[in-house]
């Protein structure tokens, strides 16, 4: 039976610091699009958008959810050094259903219609908000840990 190989807590922060870099660059170029879809929600304008724009925003949602796709696959294939395997599971189990709910709220958009599922799009803000406060505070677990 072949030995498990873990990996090297150094070099386990580096890759997964380099993840969530990427990631916070996704979310911060895709958050003024997601402002200027919010304050169309909250005026009750969004069908009064431009038809170009609410296809533009979904575009932008829909790029944002490859990236926290393949986060996932990354953070996936990392090596856990052996005494974070436990929390390097919860990460995983964690920023998944942060990708999910991402792609929840980028589905609750009907360019077709120019319109939302609203029940969809705000359960999804809603579990964004909580999955990624719950991610970084197992993040800060990780590097407390290996540093």
């Amino acid at each position: 039976m072949a030995k498990k190989q873990f990996g090297n807590p150094r070099d386990y922060a580096v890759k997964l610091s380099q993840i969530i870099q990427d990631t916070e660059n996704a979310g911060e170029g895709v958050a003024p699009y997601f402002e200027k879809l919010r304050d169309a929600i909250d005026a009750d304008q969004v069908a009064a958008l431009p038809k170009t724009e609410f296809e533009e925003i979904s575009a932008e949602f829909d790029d944002v959810v490859e990236v926290y796709k393949n986060a996932v696959a990354d953070i996936k294939n990392l090596k856990a050094p052996v005494r974070l395997i436990g929390v390097h599971g919860n990460l995983v189990n964690t920023f998944t259903a942060y990708y999910e709910a991402t792609d929840a709220m980028a589905k609750s958009l009907n360019v077709a219609e120019q319109s939302i599922d609203m029940t969809a799009f705000e359960k999804s803000e809603h579990d964004q908000d909580t999955l990624m406060e719950e991610f970084l505070k197992q993040v800060r677990r990780v590097m407390t840990s290996v540093m």
